[in-house]
């Protein structure tokens, strides 16, 4: 029994990892785009799964460096992105 919630735990953090790749893949899109409102929702939305998910080191690494990468973005105020 055990063995199966750990295989079925590691399935769901495997999904989550790959729900959060794409939330800020579609989020950075949206900044660039000037969508700046979906942009910061779905950076609300990939960091509180990022909060929950136990991810390897190496993949989470990589979201937290796109994940930082788009609160840059964010955090530029308006008048520097145009």
């Amino acid at each position: 029994m055990k063995t199966a919630l750990a295989r079925l735990r590691a399935k769901t953090d495997q999904d989550l990892s790959i729900l959060v790749a794409r939330q800020l893949k579609r989020s950075l899109a949206d900044v660039r785009r000037g969508n700046y409102q979906d942009a910061a929702t779905g950076y609300h939305a990939a960091s509180a799964l990022l909060a929950v998910a136990d991810i390897a080191p190496a993949e989470r690494e990589k979201l937290d460096r796109m994940l930082g990468e788009l609160r840059s973005h964010l955090e530029q105020p308006a008048s520097a992105v145009a």
